[in-house]
């Protein structure tokens, strides 16, 4: 009997071989097992053969790729992860054709297997090249994979997952706790971990591994659970959790160990406050040369029953590693030092304004004016933000006549929204020895409400334009002395605007994002609005495309404009270092780096009628020159 001649093939949806689809899925394992076994295999011990990767080529550039393995979870999905997305690394290929199902042999009903098909469609001699030499190195991965589902789990955590696969194998953690640990954990810690996926940051996710989030989420839950507990039994007194673990995350130069910190604490009044720089100086009593891991804090914060849970990774600064007997030490002492280092906010203080700087501004703007025609001089400053109002100071310098209404009257007059608020009045100076200089000092408050964004921030520029066009409406033309680039900001940016359109109205906050994340900032000021509305269409068509490591490009007369996406932190930080090593005039190229869920865009406008120049500018950018 050949070795692929079975004596019965059924798969798990099959109760007997009566079954009307039974005998066309058993033609199709049959026909793949011939493929894969080989001739001299035995049906009654083929299973020790397992795992087995096999493929062959086919009509040029077509490549079949099989698994024959024990059933395990997941398994297929792993296969097809794995050949798709790293068989050719930084490429996604097409596989036109996937084919994966269950069965069973008779006589060993008990056991199940996993037989699967990939057909790729290569569309260049230089990608069948590619598959050819990577084929060896992807097939033992897949063979460690197919054995255990913790290391394919860690397989394709190394290669790096996208945001949504680790939240599914989070997700999976999670609830494997629930069923194995039930007196431990309940079905609450799903909201927990919910939270935590909400607040914490792609970046935050991207350099870590499924497994250090999940512990993030079970500890915490494990850490109120039990403080809660404690403050029940003894609600004055401060109770604190700490955990200490060794853990790795993923950086642009490779894997960096790192160690995390854990901590869990109950708040006693209203007034205290706990942040990293407070683990931060506690841990640095027994280890100075400790420094916080750069966007590594997440703090969970509950009003109902004040307690608060925080996250966050030391290091060495030498960049060596934490010993035990270091590790032992704090987690002996440090427990109780943090207790000590919970700060207590005192009440607002009360201090004049600073006399020194009102003055030297005040003769700064007198200074300005010279002639009886002279515009109005102001200076605006930012003075606080209150939880519902803005308030801003005004420094204002004018030349009297006989028209002059006080400034107050002016506000009053044109029934300003705004609260004028009074300081003071004083003549410094006059012209002709009859027209004086009159300085006025004020406030002026407007409600906060106006100037949030989508994401709920106040937007300062919106705010201090309002207060500006509210000057001009009371005072007539003024001169904004300290607004003069914040002034040609806005102007280019709602020509920017007005150009894009509808476009522009229909993405206004991706648009503000876009073009306050424009670099160096003084080109914000100066740049032509046509060529940023350019960049700014390439940046919406390839996020409609949402693909990733994706790059286009135009090319008009002098200027060279790119817009890339990219999903691979790594891959990213290569390509800034690229351009860095380019050593361009800051005149000669404007950068957009804005981060978008799980994608970095990176655009520039590089100037320049250098064709050579350009050229190499390209090349830095090639995505096969720092393909990671």
């Amino acid at each position: 009997m050949p070795a692929f001649d079975f004596p019965e093939i059924f798969t798990i949806f099959d109760t007997s071989s009566e079954n009307p689809i039974s005998p066309l899925y058993n033609h199709s394992i049959r026909n793949m097992l011939r493929r894969i076994l080989p001739g001299d295999a035995e049906a009654e011990s083929f299973q020790e053969l397992l795992p087995i990767v096999k493929w062959h080529e086919w009509n040029g550039l077509n490549v079949s790729i099989f698994l024959l393995c024990p059933q395990r979870q997941n398994v297929g999905k792993f296969f097809y992860e794995m050949i798709s997305r790293w068989l050719v690394p930084g490429k996604r290929l097409a596989i036109p054709f996937f084919f994966s199902t269950d069965f069973k042999v008779k006589g060993s009903d008990e056991e199940l297997f996993t037989i699967a098909e990939i057909v790729l469609k290569l569309t260049s001699l230089q990608d069948l090249e590619t598959v050819r030499r990577n084929l060896p190195l992807i097939e033992s991965e897949i063979l460690l994979g197919t054995v255990s589902v913790y290391h394919a789990s860690r397989i394709l955590e190394i290669k790096g997952l996208f945001a949504d696969e680790k939240t599914a194998l989070i997700q999976e953690r999670i609830a494997t706790l629930v069923q194995r640990r039930p007196e431990e954990f309940d079905y609450d810690i799903f909201s927990q971990m919910q939270h935590f996926l909400v607040m914490c940051s792609d970046e935050f996710k991207a350099v870590r591994e499924s497994s250090q989030m999940s512990r993030i989420i079970y500890v915490f839950y494990l850490f109120r659970k039990a403080l809660r507990q404690q403050a029940e039994l003894q609600p004055h007194k401060r109770h604190l959790s700490l955990k200490l673990k060794k853990s790795w995350i993923h950086t642009p130069l490779g894997m960096k160990k790192v160690l995390g910190v854990f901590v869990g604490l109950n708040f006693l009044k209203e007034n205290e406050i706990f942040e990293e720089r407070h683990i931060l100086k506690a841990f640095q009593n027994y280890a100075p040369e400790a420094r916080v891991v750069e966007d590594s804090f997440f703090v969970n914060e509950s009003k109902e029953d004040d307690i608060h849970t925080l996250y966050l990774e030391l290091e060495k600064e030498g960049g060596s590693d934490f010993s035990y007997a270091e590790v032992q030490k704090l987690r002996k002492h440090l427990k109780e030092d943090l207790k000590g280092h919970v700060e207590h906010l005192l009440k607002p203080i009360f201090m004049p304004r600073n006399e020194e700087e009102v003055m030297r501004n005040i003769v700064t703007l007198s200074q300005q004016l010279r002639y009886i025609r002279d515009i109005p001089q102001v200076i605006i400053s930012f003075d606080e933000q209150t939880d519902t109002a803005l308030s801003f100071t005004i420094i204002a310098l004018r030349v009297l006549n006989e028209d002059s209404r006080p400034i107050h009257t002016l506000f009053e007059e044109i029934n300003s929204e705004l609260d004028y608020v009074p300081d003071r009045i004083k003549q410094v100076g006059m012209i002709r020895n009859k027209y004086p200089k009159e300085a006025t000092v004020f406030r002026l408050k407007l409600p906060n409400a106006k100037f949030l964004r989508e994401d709920h921030s106040v937007d300062l520029y919106k705010a201090r334009q309002e207060v500006s066009l509210e000057l001009q409406r009371a005072l007539g033309e003024i001169r904004d002395f300290n607004g003069g680039m914040i002034s040609k900001q806005i102007e280019v940016f709602h020509s920017l605007k007005n150009l894009l359109g509808e476009i522009g109205q229909k993405n206004a906050f991706l648009l503000e994002n876009f073009f306050h994340s424009i670099f160096p900032v003084e080109l914000r000021s100066v740049m032509d609005p046509q060529l940023l509305k350019t960049l700014f269409m390439l940046f919406l068509n390839l996020q409609e495309q949402n693909l990733p490591n994706k790059k286009v490009t135009r090319q008009e007369d002098s200027h060279l404009f790119v817009m890339m996406g990219v999903q691979d932190v790594a891959l990213k930080q290569k390509i800034c270092d690229a351009v860095d090593h380019l050593h361009l005039a800051t005149s000669e190229l404007l950068w957009v780096h804005l981060q978008l869920s799980e994608t970095m865009y990176l655009g520039y406008l590089y100037v320049s009628q250098d064709v050579e120049g350009q050229e190499r500018f390209q090349q830095a950018l090639d995505f096969s020159a720092v393909t990671v």
